[in-house]
């Protein structure tokens, strides 16, 4: 029989409430944030000359990038957490496991192609110096197609909430792997900084380091230890600190 992930048996109301409220305060403030650099984006682009990577379009391709990545982190979180929402408002739902798991392929997928935008958001920003992380793009790519391939395998028993640690390990290794070259990546973009603060960069590279680590035992052991989750709200203020930073430095 399978086994249901009754969150109202899981958590306390006030627990539930106070994970709720977050999720709707986290997808509200990314949804914001798009809207903004979408509109600094529009107001960027040259109206006649096509957009090359030179100094005076910087801005709009900051801002471009930056809706890109706020658009595809609240797409994608949106399938796993609304259903999280309704589950910590009522303390079931109908189809729950279903949803849940949807929702976490979905948002797993969205995740391994943000990383391929956000190196490409450093490499275009210190265009000068691009080519020196030419192999890593690939190599970050060439990885997201990897890991989406082993995601949509059946194998990952992602509606059901029984733990398979096996496949969580083996659908991390490569997500593991591109954060570590995202991290390589953005050095390199550091010690190339022209056009940008190091500040700028040190700040996404602490995020991206910091939203690895609670992700990832997350990610492998989460449905052995359901407590673990709550690593989730941490990781989750990282990437709006990190879109923050690209919409308003």
């Amino acid at each position: 029989m399978e086994k249901t992930n009754d969150i109202k048996t899981e958590k306390t109301f006030g627990a539930r409430m106070g994970e709720a409220g977050f999720s709707i305060i986290y997808l509200v403030y990314a949804i914001i944030l798009a809207i903004i650099m979408k509109k600094k984006y529009d107001a960027g682009v040259p109206d006649s000359s096509p957009m090359v990577v030179i100094p005076s379009n910087l801005e709009a391709y900051r801002y471009g990038f930056g809706f890109l990545l706020a658009a595809l982190l609240v797409g994608g979180d949106a399938f796993h957490l609304i259903p999280r929402i309704i589950v910590n408002l009522k303390g079931s739902m109908p189809k729950q496991d279903f949803f849940l798991g949807l929702g976490n392929l979905i948002s797993s997928i969205t995740m391994t192609v943000f990383y391929n935008l956000l190196i490409a958001l450093g490499d275009t920003l210190e265009f000068h110096g691009c080519e020196y992380n030419f192999l890593i793009e690939r190599l970050i790519l060439l990885l997201t197609i990897i890991r989406i391939l082993i995601i949509i395998l059946p194998w990952n028993k992602w509606y059901t909430n029984e733990p398979n640690r096996k496949w969580a390990v083996i659908r991390n290794v490569p997500f593991a792997m591109i954060g570590v070259l995202t991290v390589v990546g953005f050095l390199k973009v550091i010690s190339y900084a022209l056009n940008y603060p190091v500040s700028f960069y040190v700040i996404i590279l602490i995020t991206v380091i910091l939203s690895f680590m609670f992700y990832l035992p997350v990610a492998i052991f989460g449905k052995e230890k359901p407590k673990l989750g709550m690593l989730m709200i941490p990781k989750t203020i990282c990437y709006m600190i990190m879109l923050s930073v690209i919409c308003f430095y």
